[in-house]
């Protein structure tokens, strides 16, 4: 375990919430999926890009989130901990839901009628009707926040049940373990990944598609349970960070992998180990980067990683916009991704200011509660997060 800040995690945390401008711009383009507002013209190169960032962007997160959550649950009570987690995730999480993901509805659902004549009511029909139903649209980017809360609670729950000691040391010895025993974890992945591509096809055909969305969310804990696992044990960590560049590359061979389709369930087992493997790679060479670069203070990192966040939080809706008004000009993909980019980071990072001037708004769509005011004269610095 870590005796000092290691600031190459907070550099992490925010690069890998700031990757979703380029993704969700460039999947807008995308040649094989249709996002919730895409464009006319698709560009092979902005599906490359995308796809690409996809295979390492949210197990990168992951795996800071669950080293950030174990860190701080063993600093305190499990119950305490929970329950502030779930206020700093639950709230921007419902916040969210009743102000941003209308206003994406109401954006998508007039995007997806370009093109055709516009009839009012049958435009005011499709939006009461999402309005009125839970679906994709009604979780959006906000997915994650679901998967946190659930790991959350899990991790707190065989906290509360063991206690924090006893789980730290039963946990840490299990991470040792199967260290020590690499082709033993090999073996345990491969089963479960068998075991899944046997299983899961025949439960998407029982239980359609809302099933397949909720196994999306949860495939990334064994990237949480990653972290957890760098933070218990300094071995596991500085393995993680000794991926020089031919594990980068061999990570992207692995992520190029994991995209094609799969053809039977042995093949998608393998996809799915493929696809593990190469993110964790591609994660580990830029936590390398990170800490040889970012692990000092810096202002400038210090107010990205502040407003990450909020830019996640409303960087989406903003590519919204931006990918319809797009649909109507004769412009390259290349260069509106070159404009959208820049523009929703920009138009973000003054939402995060706004928002971040006031208590409420920052307690709403961030779950902080205000700084306690310090007392002139106090040499103690104080931080509520």
């Amino acid at each position: 375990m870590q005796s000092k800040r290691d600031y190459s995690w907070d550099f992490m945390r925010a690069f890998y919430l700031l990757l979703g401008i380029p993704f969700h711009a460039a999947v807008v383009y995308s040649t094989h999926f249709d996002w919730s507002v895409a464009s006319p013209d698709r560009s092979p190169t902005l599906t490359v890009i995308a796809d690409f960032i996809h295979t390492f962007r949210m197990p990168g997160f992951f795996v800071i989130a669950g080293y950030f959550s174990i860190m701080i649950l063993l600093r305190e009570n499990a119950r305490s901990w929970l329950t502030k987690r779930l206020v700093r995730l639950g709230v921007p999480l419902l916040v969210a839901s009743l102000t941003i993901l209308p206003f994406q509805i109401l954006i998508q659902t007039r995007a997806e009628m370009l093109g055709n004549s516009f009839v009012l009511d049958d435009y005011l029909q499709a939006v009461v009707f999402r309005l009125t139903h839970f679906d994709e649209p009604w979780v959006s980017h906000l997915w994650f926040l679901y998967s946190l809360i659930a790991f959350s609670a899990g991790l707190a729950v065989v906290a509360m049940v063991l206690g924090n000691a006893r789980f730290k040391r039963m946990a840490t010895s299990a991470v040792e373990f199967f260290f020590d025993r690499k082709w033993l974890a090999f073996v345990c992945v491969a089963l479960v990944a068998a075991a899944l591509a046997l299983v899961l096809p025949e439960i998407y055909a029982r239980f359609g598609t809302k099933l397949r969305a909720v196994a999306g969310y949860l495939q990334y804990f064994p990237y949480f349970a990653l972290g957890l696992a760098i933070y218990l044990s300094p071995r596991v960590q500085n393995r993680y960070v000794r991926f020089g560049l031919p594990g980068l590359a061999l990570g992207i061979v692995l992520a190029a992998n994991s995209m094609l389709e799969a053809q039977t369930p042995w093949s998608s087992a393998v996809l799915m180990i493929s696809g593990l493997f190469g993110a964790l790679m591609i994660t580990g060479f830029i936590a390398k980067m990170a800490r040889h670069y970012f692990n000092k203070p810096n202002a400038g990192i210090a107010k990205v990683v502040d407003a990450s966040f909020t830019i996640y939080l409303f960087h989406h809706p903003i590519i919204f916009v931006l990918a319809m008004i797009f649909t109507q000009v004769d412009l390259p993909p290349i260069v509106e991704f070159g404009v959208m980019v820049p523009v929703t980071a920009l138009v973000a990072y003054q939402i995060h200011k706004l928002i971040a001037a006031n208590w409420l708004t920052a307690f709403l769509f961030n779950g902080m509660m205000p700084k306690p005011a310090i007392a002139v004269g106090s040499a103690r610095s104080l931080r509520v997060g």
